[in-house]
């Protein structure tokens, strides 16, 4: 069997694995909060990594899943009233990630993400995450002082990144830009299994905030932070687009398969602690093994059709 096949095909698309009694289907709720730039070049910078950040999403969720809110739309009541019918749309199976692409401030006591009029703040922030059925769901704030929100986010049931690591790293941040690029990075995909992870897309911008302060001689001044479990297993984005049908019917039918147990790949993963660990690699060795099978199949099939072409 051709290993590089194995991995290749696994996509991670948000639903319940088959091996549960009932399977349904969940879906990612994606929304994209663009603050204030105060400056053209900031306004350029966050509109820019909005609109990156939007595209990669889309590769996994539906448009009506992916909501981007900005100047006067990203208002603190509009942001409640979103995400109040975020709440009253989701199911206990879905999940939601949360981009905030802005400035922070820090006061030593409250964060505040800057929008037009009254700020978000770090107490809304948790009542906001707080409020969503279900657990796994995501944040990541790219902004100055974002680590101010760490000690009240921070829970085993959600993932939670910031671009620095207190309230007191007050700089705009370069990890923004980075967190935005990886999305659709080839190079971030470090399994080569055509999607970027929270973990994956973390690492390289991790990396690139480094390498961005050592090449330019200058001191660090934000260290970005994750917290929380099942940052390899959360699929932010797809690096190419999966194909979901073909000519062929046969072909056709098989891609949905693949599809299907890609998903319950991902599901396995989220749920990883409801089994022992060889009870756990034995449910994925199967899966990825019947994934692959399928795979090799498309191919076949596939320098058939072009042989007869020949």
């Amino acid at each position: 069997m051709n290993k590089s096949i194995t991995f290749l095909f696994i996509a991670s698309v948000a639903m319940i694995s088959a091996l549960m009694p009932t399977a349904v289907q969940a879906a990612l709720y994606v929304t994209i909060v663009q603050g204030l730039g105060g400056m053209p070049e900031f306004d350029s910078a966050f509109t820019d990594q909005t609109q990156k950040i939007r595209e990669a999403s889309l590769t996994l969720a539906e448009e009506s899943q992916v909501t981007s809110l900005a100047g006067d739309s990203a208002t603190r009541d509009a942001l409640l009233a979103h995400f109040q019918s975020l709440a009253a749309a989701m199911t206990d199976d879905d999940r939601a990630a949360i981009y905030l692409v802005g400035h922070g401030s820090y006061d030593g006591e409250q964060y505040k993400f800057n929008i037009s009029g009254p700020d978000i703040t770090d107490t809304d922030l948790v009542d906001i995450i707080d409020s969503l059925p279900g657990q796994n769901h995501f944040l990541v704030n790219t902004s100055s002082t974002s680590g101010a929100i760490l000690e009240a986010l921070e829970n085993e049931n959600r993932i939670i990144i910031t671009a620095t690591r207190n309230g007191n790293e007050k700089n705009a941040t370069e990890f923004g830009p980075f967190f935005a690029t990886a999305l659709t990075s080839e190079t971030a995909d470090i399994n080569k299994n055509n999607n970027v992870s929270i973990q994956e897309a973390f690492d390289f911008a991790e990396r690139s905030v480094t390498e961005f302060f050592e090449s330019s001689g200058k001191l660090a001044t934000e260290h970005p932070q994750i917290r929380g479990e099942g940052a390899a297993s959360f699929t932010l984005a797809r690096v190419q687009a999966v194909e979901l049908s073909d000519d062929n019917p046969r072909i056709s039918n098989l891609l949905t398969r693949r599809l299907e147990l890609d998903a319950e790949i991902e599901s396995l993963q989220l749920r990883r602690n409801e089994f022992t660990n060889s009870e756990y690699i034995q449910r994925l060795q199967a899966l990825i093994l019947q994934s692959a099978e399928v795979s090799e199949e498309i191919e076949t099939l596939r320098e058939s059709s072009q042989a007869d072409v020949e």
